[in-house]
């Protein structure tokens, strides 16, 4: 078991083809299996749910990342839109969704086509917040969401779009701390299985998220 996770860790960091770790002793067909069936099964959500820390404050920053899908993903087997893979004016894309807490640790995470819309996916991802204050930046003005968040008792810090009659306001000094998310981005990308994708299935390549944040910031 020792070999099939060094060589997931190999093309985890590195970004090679599952090809590359074929060897006596390593096969790349069955070290790909063990990789499919876990994503398959939810071992690497299990693995963070255990090793995740604790939430640190009750403001939660939200935002969305692109990642560029190389062409060795582009042909999945039911479309790519149901496996998350969208165009845009930069070509074929997946987004990564996450909101962090205080600590810049995620607590929600998700993956959409690169060309919808970020607010469509907010409510979906601030599910499990019962109050407190969210941060986004001005993709998510959005009249609907601000009611919704309201009805949660949670206080939106959200700068709005210039088109806006009534701009609402919101806390500069909070929104500073939007890097948070930002930052998270940055970290998680530094594996090139998450800064580019390569793989045809969206749970398979969302299994290189969760293997990211699990190094990153596993307890």
């Amino acid at each position: 078991m020792e070999t099939v996770i060094r060589a997931i860790l190999f093309v985890f960091h590195e970004g090679s083809g599952w090809r590359g770790i074929d060897r006596p002793g390593a096969r790349w067909n069955s070290i790909y299996q063990y990789y499919r069936r876990w994503c398959r099964e939810g071992t690497w959500q299990k693995l963070w749910d255990r090793l995740a820390p604790l939430t640190r404050g009750t403001t939660g920053f939200l935002d969305s990342t692109q990642v560029k899908v190389h062409r060795s993903g582009l042909n999945p087997t039911g479309g790519r839109e149901a496996q998350a893979i969208g165009k845009t004016k930069g070509g074929w894309n997946t987004k990564i969704h996450a909101l962090v807490d205080g600590a810049g640790v995620p607590s929600a995470l998700a993956l959409s086509p690169g060309n919808e819309a970020d607010v469509t996916h907010a409510p979906d991802m601030t599910e499990g917040m019962e109050s407190g204050k969210l941060v986004a930046d001005k993709g998510y003005d959005s009249d609907p969401l601000r009611t919704w968040l309201a009805g949660r008792g949670i206080t939106s810090c959200i700068p709005p779009r210039s088109n806006r009659t009534h701009p609402q306001p919101f806390s500069h000094i909070l929104y500073r701390k939007r890097h948070l998310v930002e930052n998270f981005f940055e970290k998680i990308k530094t594996f090139r299985r998450v800064s580019t994708r390569y793989d045809k299935l969206a749970e398979t390549f969302f299994g290189w998220v969760l293997l990211a944040v699990i190094v990153k910031f596993g307890k």
